[in-house]
């Protein structure tokens, strides 16, 4: 009967060695998971100053799976909505703002398109910056 108690014991110490690195797996993998374009996510807004969640996990598959390039002002509008901001031939969608603990910005992340005079998507980039 010691025997069993003391394989019980290793079992048990090897089963939960195995669950923490699954768990620590899970969470390293979860904060990075990039998932496919979805319009109504990409618009959704639960604070005026905060762009969605998903946003971020989106912008891979946005950029490198969809013709953006091309795409008429009007067009892109459709796709994505109306930009947080424009600016002579440019709009910028933001992907991602972290205040830390102060009321201004310590990291943004935008999606940013350039655009002719003929309003046609000529180009893309993604500008980040921290503090």
């Amino acid at each position: 009967m010691m025997i069993r108690i003391k394989n019980m014991t290793k079992f048990t110490e090897i089963s939960f060695d195995v669950l923490c690195v699954i768990v620590v797996v899970f969470f390293l993998t979860s904060c990075t998971q990039d998932i496919s374009f979805e319009k109504t996510k990409w618009a959704e807004k639960a604070d005026p100053i905060y762009p969605s969640a998903y946003r971020s996990q989106m912008l891979k598959d946005l950029t490198t799976n969809h013709k953006l390039i091309g795409l008429s002002y009007s067009q892109l509008i459709g796709y994505l909505g109306y930009p947080d901001s424009k600016e002579a031939n440019t709009v910028v969608y933001r992907i991602a703002i972290d205040y830390g603990s102060d009321i201004d910005p310590v990291y943004s992340k935008n999606l940013e398109f350039s655009y002719s005079k003929d309003s046609i998507i000529t180009s893309f980039k993604i500008l980040e910056w921290k503090k």
